[in-house]
């Protein structure tokens, strides 16, 4: 991180939660490969039919969600661990 960098980072960090999000939320949207909100919604579609047709040909596991939020929590539970010591 440059110099400039820093201090700018310094900086917003002592703004207000609210206006670091904002400041966030707009650095986020600078990232990116220009797409219009119409394309990315089209390529949303697009995964969207891809993934339905390769559950329709059995190639892909379906998970109940109870299941998959129990498998992040465990896995959030040992990177924990892992961080602690």
């Amino acid at each position: 991180m440059t110099d400039e960098a820093s201090r700018i980072l310094a900086a917003a960090l002592q703004l207000p939660e609210s206006k670091r999000a904002e400041i966030a939320a707009i650095l986020a949207s600078s990232i990116g490969d220009g797409a219009s909100p119409e394309e990315i919604e089209a390529s949303w579609i697009e995964e969207a039919k891809r993934r339905a047709e390769a559950i329709d040909r059995g190639e892909l596991e379906l998970v109940d969600s109870e299941d998959m939020m129990a498998r992040l929590h465990a896995r959030a539970r040992r990177v924990r661990e892992r961080r602690a010591g």
